[in-house]
């Protein structure tokens, strides 16, 4: 009589648990990474939205002369959709030809309510940014202002 033995064609409980042991720590280390690219790519809109306001803002200064008062600039701006990362945008006008434009953000995976973008025209016609994020969401133009009150 011949014994045959039986050969068993799957994983272990054992096996199974090491697996997923091991994608469970590779999760964890990737997820703050994963976080902050999302961030990254909402504050490309914003971006985006900043960089379409400031040519307006210099399109108005090169006809009117002057940098917008709020009721001009609300005339010109372009209206925020829905589902955008930007709450609000404002202007604050320093004198005729300097002045910031402010871009309120959204909650968002990785950013808080009412953080901003402060981009400011010098004399010189030169836009600079300033920031309350993490230094590691801003822009490479942008100067973190996270520790001063705005």
């Amino acid at each position: 009589m011949r014994l045959s033995r039986q050969t068993s064609q799957g994983f272990t409980l054992l096996e199974l648990m090491v697996v997923i042991a091991i994608i469970s720590i590779l999760a964890s280390l990737s997820a703050p990474t994963f976080t902050r690219q999302i961030a990254k790519a909402k504050l490309i809109e914003a971006q985006n939205l900043i960089t379409q306001h400031q040519s307006l803002v210099e399109e108005f200064i090169l006809l009117e002369g002057t940098f917008p008062t709020d009721a001009e600039f609300t005339q010109i701006k372009q209206p925020l959709l829905s589902d955008s990362i930007a709450k609000s945008i404002t202007i604050e006008s320093s004198d005729a030809t300097t002045g910031s434009i402010v871009i309120k953000l959204n909650n968002s995976t990785g950013i808080t309510e009412n953080q901003y973008l402060k981009y400011s025209r010098d004399e010189n016609r030169q836009w600079s940014c300033t920031s309350d994020l993490e230094a590691k969401l801003l822009p490479l133009q942008c100067n973190s202002t996270a520790g001063d009150e705005e």
